[in-house]
């Protein structure tokens, strides 16, 4: 995770809301913001519906639950009066909003205004909203910039993540409050399962060499399609960054990654040459539908908050790969 120290006392919260904390970005945001901010209160939310029990730290204030529940909602934000939220929570997998476009869309898309209706009543200072690089599609331009590739999302989960957007910005100019849209690119780093629903190739190979399994990793296409693959270190310092802009954010919607892009068969190397394993992968044929490169432009969020990923892709994959090697200790 990145490394900094406890911010001043004066720029801490008193209280803020996460949700989605059972999983794999809120739980390793809610342990980075601990370590900043150890005297906020951190109230959280979730359903299990993806996320581990077991990743629900102790020490926080949490509430098991849907955000479609107004009327928890209501309990929360009149208790512990959160002045930021920080919107994780998401049924996640794309092929599952395939199969089921109305059940993803009422928590996807209800979910999120249910949560910005409540902020908005209750005063919250900022509503920072874990968007995706999925409501793309396939970029026409890379490295891909926000204002060059607009919007062009090819399944549900796509299309959800993005109608959160607008939303968003609509509260913002509507009723003043303050939101941005944070849009992750391939996150991936300790505590992502392989058989997650976020996984990146990445963990689902480490499950593979590390995990009894009796499922073979595989690779689709040839191998030489790239990603710009984002160590959720710096995801979370994104969110945190655009907690303490002093700047109004205004609904903007930015890019959030490395602004480099790996090929599979590089990772597959690196990861060969990190763990001095063989991965033996099955070949198949390419996915319908899949993108053949994603290579993000993190320029407006650099200028908007000063996002600047502090952990590059090597130092990540190794600190993943200790975190699987972890798992085979315990």
């Amino acid at each position: 995770m990145v490394r900094n120290t406890i911010v001043p006392t004066s720029m801490a919260p008193k209280a803020i809301l996460v949700t989605g904390v059972a999983g794999f970005i809120g739980s390793n945001f809610v342990a980075e913001f601990k370590k900043r901010f150890p005297k906020t209160e951190i109230v959280c939310i979730d359903d299990f519906s993806t996320g581990r029990r077991d990743r629900v730290d102790k020490s926080t204030k949490f509430y098991e639950g849907t955000v479609c529940d107004l009327k928890l909602l209501s309990r929360i934000f009149a208790k512990h009066r959160p002045e930021f939220v920080f919107h994780f929570a998401a049924v996640p997998r794309v092929a599952y909003s395939v199969q089921h476009p109305t059940e993803t869309t009422v928590s996807n898309i209800l979910g999120t205004v249910s949560l910005l209706e409540k902020s908005k009543e209750y005063g919250v200072k900022r509503f920072i909203y874990s968007s995706s690089s999925s409501i793309y599609g396939g970029a026409k331009k890379l490295p891909t910039k926000e204002k060059d590739n607009p919007p062009n999302p090819v399944s549900p989960y796509g299309l959800q993540k993005y109608t959160g957007e607008p939303f968003c910005k609509i509260f913002s100019d509507l009723f003043g409050l303050d939101t941005v849209s944070l849009r992750y690119f391939n996150v991936f780093g300790p505590w992502q399962y392989g058989d997650s629903a976020y996984s990146t190739v990445i963990c689902a190979w480490l499950e593979r060499l590390y995990i009894p399994s009796s499922k073979r990793p595989y690779l689709e296409d040839d191998g030489k399609q790239s990603r710009d693959f984002c160590y959720v270190g710096n995801v979370v310092d994104a969110n945190i960054l655009a907690m303490l802009s002093k700047k109004p954010l205004r609904g903007a919607a930015v890019n959030i990654a490395h602004g480099e892009r790996t090929t599979l068969l590089e990772v597959k190397q690196l990861i060969e040459k990190f763990t001095k394993k063989k991965l033996d992968l099955e070949r198949r044929k390419p996915r319908l539908g899949d993108v053949r490169h994603t290579h993000a432009d993190i320029s407006a969020a650099r200028k908007l908050f000063g996002y600047q990923p502090k952990v590059d892709f090597e130092t990540g994959l190794r600190k993943t790969i200790q975190w699987f090697q972890s798992r085979t200790e315990n």
